[in-house]
C-alpha cells in the first residue's frame, strides 16, 4: 500500500491537532492540507516545490516518519538518507548540513550551503 504525506498525515491525527487548534482560535476551519504545509526531509515546504506545483510530486515526509516503501519510492539520496540516520530534517538534525553534497542542487544552491557553514563556523 502506497502512503503519502497526505495520508501519513490523516493518519497521525495531526489533522484533528490543527483543526482543534483552529476552532479554539476562532479561525476558519481548513482541511489538514491547507492547514499543516507539508515539508520534506531535506527542509523545502512541498507547497512551494515546484515538482509539486506540475503535478509530478504527491509530497514527502520527515525522514524519521517516512516508510521503507515511501523511501523506496521516491529514489531520493537527502530522504534515504534522513531515514536511515533517523532525523526529521537536514538542516536541524544532521551535523553535516552545510557541507552535504546531495543537497546541492536538491534544492539548495552551494552558496547558500557554503553561507550557512560560514555562519555556523
Amino acid at each position: 500500500m502506497r502512503e503519502d504525506r497526505r495520508d501519513f498525515l490523516r493518519r497521525s491525527g495531526r489533522a484533528a491537532v490543527v483543526a482543534g487548534a483552529a476552532g479554539l482560535l476562532g479561525a476558519k476551519t481548513a482541511t489538514a492540507a491547507e492547514e499543516t504545509p507539508m515539508v520534506a526531509a531535506c527542509g523545502i515546504a512541498c507547497n512551494t516545490c515546484p515538482l509539486m506545483k506540475a503535478g509530478k510530486c504527491k509530497g514527502c515526509a520527515p525522514g524519521n516518519a517516512a516508510s521503507a516503501e515511501m523511501v523506496k519510492m521516491k529514489n531520493c539520496p537527502v530522504l534515504s538518507c534522513a531515514n536511515m540516520k533517523k532525523i526529521a530534517y537536514c538542516g536541524t538534525g544532521c551535523m553535516k548540513f552545510a557541507e552535504c553534497g546531495k543537497l546541492v542542487g536538491r534544492p539548495y544552491d552551494k552558496a547558500f550551503l557554503d553561507k550557512i557553514k560560514t555562519k555556523l563556523a
